[in-house]
């Protein structure tokens, strides 16, 4: 005689699917454009943008039709990285340990502080991919696992630079608290006019240089302005511009202005494979952890974004 648990299934972690959404948008630029609505989900490997565009002409009103101007249809494509994560977890090792009162009695078939090492894997998982969704990179040349697996902003709109608004107008070869805010004045005054009164105005730089930018307002007693420090976000004084600092571009020294809605974050959510579990495997006698998901980013209109590079 012997169990039967054939009608059983093996341990899996209840929370993976939240677990995935915090490791997809814990990062804060995923998290600033899912608020945006600027997410494009059920992206399995590369999706279409579809960009309108139309032009109109005033003519004095008379008998006749002279039709002019032209509606264009044009895209770009969001192609996502596939990404996966995958460790053993041992129960017997941690027997001998202090966490030996976090095992459950009998046979281990499951890990002390689940819940904890999901939040944890999240955590990490949100911080490379906030570095990957800026300076992703998937040339052959880039050997670096971590930002390999899709393009970054950095690369898609660098590649766009014909079409781009050079920000450094003063040939700026490094980023100070002396230079910082005529530098970032400098990119709100390079907007193109046809989005200047936007109310979705963004200029991107890194969390050093949002640091820079917020000493050098408490240097120039600018008090009065509120800096919400813990969101990496502020109005710039006297404009209709949100600065937002985002780890992905810190030790960059680029920042990016433009539309919020120009910039564009491709993934899956819908697709099963993007979980998130933490399961027994019976045959390998061992707790398995794994997370699956995609990510890719893209811009939709090039020649309405302004983009910083030192000289």
């Amino acid at each position: 005689m012997a169990f039967n648990v054939t009608g059983l299934t093996n341990y899996t972690n209840e929370q993976s699917t939240e677990l995935v959404v915090k490791s997809l948008f814990g990062a804060k630029t995923a998290s600033v454009l899912q608020a945006a609505g600027q997410v494009q989900v059920g992206v399995k490997s590369a999706e279409a943008l579809n960009i309108l565009n139309s032009d109109v002409f005033l003519q004095a009103d008379g008998c006749g039709y002279n039709p002019s101007g032209t509606t264009t249809f044009s895209q770009r494509v969001i192609t996502v990285g596939k990404m996966k994560v995958e460790e053993t977890l041992c129960p017997k090792t941690l027997e001998a340990k202090w966490m030996q009162t976090q095992i459950a009695p009998g046979s281990a078939e499951a890990v002390p502080f689940e819940e904890q090492i999901g939040n944890e894997k999240a955590a990490r998982i949100a911080k490379l991919l906030e570095v990957a969704m800026w300076q992703g990179d998937t040339a052959t040349t880039n050997t670096n696992p971590n930002t390999n697996r899709f393009d970054g902003f950095n690369k898609i709109i660098d590649a766009a630079s014909a079409s781009t608004i050079a920000g450094n107008t003063t040939s700026a070869t490094a980023i100070t608290t002396s230079n910082v805010e005529g530098l970032i004045d400098d990119i709100y005054n390079a907007f193109p006019a046809d989005i200047s009164d936007a109310d979705d105005l963004v200029i991107f730089v890194g969390i050093d240089t949002f640091k820079k930018y917020t000493t050098a307002l408490r240097d120039s007693n600018l008090f009065h302005y509120a800096v919400e420090m813990e969101a990496m976000e502020l109005n710039i004084p006297a404009t209709n511009v949100k600065l937002i600092g985002v780890g992905g571009l810190s030790g960059t020294n680029r920042m990016f202005g433009g539309r919020l809605s120009n910039f564009f974050m491709g993934t899956d959510l819908a697709n099963d494979e993007e979980d998130w579990m933490m399961f027994y495997s019976r045959d390998n006698d061992e707790v398995r952890f794994r997370s699956a998901f995609k990510a890719g980013t893209q811009i939709s209109t090039p020649d309405q974004l302004v983009s910083f590079t030192l000289a």
